[in-house]
């Protein structure tokens, strides 16, 4: 399967069970728009599917839809199963898939994203996100869910991480 944000979040819910840390829906939406960051910065590709991932600037800080749908059902309580898919086979058959993560050096970034950011509520992990500066707080329009640009998101990472 290609790589997508649901694809990155199954595996940070992977990541989450095995460790015993609970995940939330905020937390995960955080953790996958940095993951993307990073990769953007560090790896120079995405870790989205540009067909239907795209990064948007909500009152809560950066979500990436698809990721806020596949796990809207959890409101505040931990992730305890990850995503599937419907794929759609002809007019009358469907199939439900599981995204996975089979991407080396995406698992790799995702893994030291989730490490990096353990310790963080998700309250922190929103407030760091809405510092001054970020790709959100450039984007952000009170009522408006607009775009942030993979543009801004790759320059901030980059910028944190001093490359």
């Amino acid at each position: 399967m290609n790589v997508n944000a649901i694809a990155v979040a199954n595996y940070l819910v992977d990541l989450s069970m095995k460790s015993d840390v609970k995940l939330r829906q905020f937390g995960l939406m955080k953790r996958v728009y940095i993951t993307h960051g990073f990769c953007l910065a560090l790896l120079n590709r995405s870790a989205l599917d540009p067909r239907f991932d795209v990064v948007e600037a909500w009152k809560n800080g950066p979500v990436i839809p698809s990721v806020y749908h596949s796990f809207k059902h959890n409101r505040n309580n931990p992730i305890t199963e990850k995503s599937v898919v419907v794929e759609w086979i002809d007019d009358f058959k469907v199939e439900y898939e599981t995204p996975e993560l089979g991407d080396a050096d995406i698992k790799e970034v995702a893994k030291a994203v989730f490490e990096k950011y353990i310790d963080l509520s998700d309250a922190e992990i929103i407030a760091l996100l809405h510092r001054k500066g970020t790709p959100w707080a450039l984007c952000y329009e009170e009522g408006k869910n607009n775009p942030i640009p993979d543009f801004y998101t790759k320059i901030f990472y980059k910028k944190s991480l001093g490359i």
